[in-house]
C-alpha cells in the first residue's frame, strides 16, 4: 500500500516593504521628470509595478505624514497634526520643588506626550501580532516618550534617531565628503543638524556610536535584516534620512556629476538623490539573492514635498512643503508585488499614503481587528482590474494654518487665519494659478461644506508646535 502524499507546504505569505524618502519632491525622479540625472533602481519599482501620478501624502510635514502612513488614518483623528519635535530634548533649568527634587520643565510633560496614542494601532503592532518579523531603519519621528518608541510598538528590531534630521557624518573635515550649506537652517545656532538629543542613533533603544554615512548605515541594517529574515514573512519600514538636509554627500557622487550640473548646490542635492537610488537599489538586490522577490510588496514613496527654499524639484506644481498647495503634498509614489500588480501600469486616480496599510495587510491577510476605522483604502482591486471609479471620493488636508481638500478634478485650497479661499481644476491648471472659486461657485460651496464637515469631526489638536511657522 503506498504511503499517502504528504500535504502541500503552505504558501508563504508575502512580506511588505516600505521605503519613505524625507522631503523628496514630486519632480526629483527621474520618473517624474528629473532629467539631470537618472534614479533607474527607485524607477524600477514602478516600471516593475506601478507608478501612480496623483499619489498623495495625508501631510505636507513630516511627523504628521508618517504618523497617517504607519496608522491608515488622517492623524488629526487622534490630535497628531503638527511636528512632535526638533531634534533636541528640552534643556533642564536647575529648579527645584520644596522637598528638593528638580522640577519638571515647564512644558515638559506636554512635550513627552507628543506621539501616537497607545489606543491607535500602528502597521508594525497589526503585523507583528500576525507572526511577521518587524523592522524600522532610519528616521522615526513620532515620539520618544517610552509608550511612542518602535520598540514599544510593534517593531523586533530597530535602528533609528527619534528627531527630525540627523548629520549623515559627523565628520565635517572629511575629504571624501563634501557638505554644502542650503538653507537658513544651516545657519542657525539652535539648528537640529546633529547627532545628538533626539537625533543620537539608536539601536533597540540603545544609543549607537555609527562612524558610517549614515544613509549607508541604515542601508546595511535593512539589507541584513532581509537577508536574516529569508525564512519568514517580514514587515520593513525604512524611512530613509534623504534627500532631506543637512546636505552632506559622498565625494565619489558629487564628483560624478562635475560638467552636468554647475549649480553646486544642485550637483549637491542630485547627488544625494544618485546615493539614495543605490541604497534602494541595495534593498532591491537583497531581495532578488534571498530569493524572496516575487513574494515581497514594495512600497516607495516621499512623507511631502520639498522646501521651496532647497534645490529640490515639485515640478509642476505650485508650493512645497509646508503648504497644502501640490508641491507639499503630492508625492513621486510607487508600489511593486510582481504576482499581484501587473508591471508598466501608470495609475491617475488620486490615492494616498494612508492606502499603504490597508493594502498590505490585504496582500497578507493580516486582520485589521483592534485597529480604529481606516481612512486608507486596498488599492489592489483597482490595480488588478479595470475597477470603475476612484479609491477615494475626497481626500482631505489641515495643517495649523493651512488645509485642503479635493474632489475629483477640483481641489479647494484655504488659508483660514488669512482668510484664503481658492478652487482650482486639477486637470486643466495642475500648477494651481486660476482661482475659479467665483466662476463655479456652486462647487465652491460644496466642497466648502464638505471641508467643514470633516473639520468638525475632528477632535482638537493635541499640541502646537513652538516653531514660528505653526506657532499661531
Amino acid at each position: 500500500m503506498n504511503a499517502p502524499a504528504p500535504a502541500p507546504a503552505p504558501a508563504r505569505r508575502p512580506n511588505v516593504v516600505v521605503i519613505l524618502a524625507d522631503d523628496m519632491g514630486y519632480g526629483d525622479l527621474s520618473s517624474y521628470g528629473n532629467e539631470l540625472i537618472e534614479t533607474r533602481h527607485i524607477d524600477g519599482i514602478g516600471r516593475d509595478g506601478v507608478r501612480f501620478t496623483a499619489g498623495y501624502s495625508s501631510a505636507p510635514l513630516c511627523s504628521p505624514s508618517r504618523a497617517g502612513l504607519v496608522t491608515g488614518r488622517y492623524q488629526q483623528r487622534f490630535g497628531f497634526e503638527q511636528q512632535v519635535s526638533s531634534g533636541a530634548f528640552p534643556e533642564r533649568r536647575e529648579v527645584r520643588e520644596d522637598d528638593g527634587r528638580l522640577a519638571p520643565l515647564q512644558g515638559e510633560a506636554e512635550f513627552l506626550r507628543r506621539g501616537i496614542p497607545t489606543t491607535e494601532r500602528n502597521i508594525g503592532e497589526l503585523f507583528s501580532a500576525q507572526g511577521y518579523r518587524t523592522g524600522v531603519f532610519g528616521k522615526w519621528h513620532l515620539g520618544h516618550a517610552p509608550q511612542f518608541l518602535p520598540q514599544n510598538r510593534g517593531f523586533d528590531e530597530s535602528a533609528v534617531f527619534y528627531g527630525n534630521t540627523s548629520l549623515q557624518s559627523t565628520r565635517l573635515d572629511d575629504p571624501d565628503l563634501v557638505s554644502i550649506k542650503v538653507d537658513a537652517h544651516d545657519e542657525a545656532k539652535d539648528t537640529a543638524w546633529t547627532r545628538e538629543g533626539l537625533n543620537a542613533v539608536r539601536r533597540n533603544g540603545q544609543p549607537v556610536e555609527v562612524d558610517q554615512y549614515l544613509m549607508f548605515y541604515f542601508r546595511d541594517q535593512a539589507v541584513r535584516f532581509i537577508e536574516e529574515s529569508a525564512d519568514r514573512p517580514f514587515l520593513l519600514y525604512f524611512p530613509m534620512n534623504s534627500p532631506v538636509p543637512p546636505l552632506q554627500v559622498p565625494r565619489e557622487y558629487f564628483e560624478r556629476l562635475r560638467g552636468t550640473i554647475s549649480n553646486i548646490a544642485q550637483r549637491g542635492y542630485n547627488a544625494m538623490l544618485l546615493a539614495q537610488d543605490e541604497v534602494v537599489g541595495a534593498v532591491l538586490d537583497a531581495l532578488r539573492r534571498t530569493g524572496v522577490e516575487n513574494d515581497t510588496l514594495v512600497v516607495f514613496v516621499s512623507d511631502n514635498g520639498n522646501a521651496v527654499s532647497r534645490p529640490g524639484s515639485n515640478a509642476p506644481f505650485s508650493g512645497g512643503k509646508f503648504t497644502t498647495y501640490e508641491g507639499g503634498i503630492r508625492m513621486p509614489f510607487m508600489m511593486r508585488w510582481p504576482v499581484r500588480i501587473p508591471a508598466g501600469l501608470v495609475y491617475g486616480e488620486p490615492v494616498s499614503t494612508l492606502d499603504i496599510l490597508p493594502t498590505a495587510a490585504a496582500a497578507c491577510g493580516v486582520p485589521l481587528t483592534g485597529a480604529q476605522p481606516l481612512d486608507g483604502v486596498n488599492l489592489l482591486p483597482y490595480l488588478e482590474t479595470d475597477a470603475p471609479g476612484s479609491p477615494h471620493e475626497a481626500l482631505y488636508w489641515k495643517l495649523a494654518g493651512y488645509a485642503a481638500m479635493r474632489l475629483g478634478k477640483w481641489k479647494l485650497y484655504l488659508e483660514p487665519r488669512a482668510g484664503i479661499a481658492r478652487l482650482f481644476d486639477l486637470e486643466a491648471d495642475p500648477a494651481e494659478r486660476h482661482d475659479l472659486s467665483t466662476v463655479h461657485p456652486e462647487v465652491f460651496a460644496d466642497l466648502m461644506r464638505r471641508y467643514r464637515e470633516w473639520d468638525g469631526s475632528l477632535p482638537p489638536r493635541g499640541w502646537t508646535n513652538i516653531s514660528p511657522v505653526f506657532k499661531k
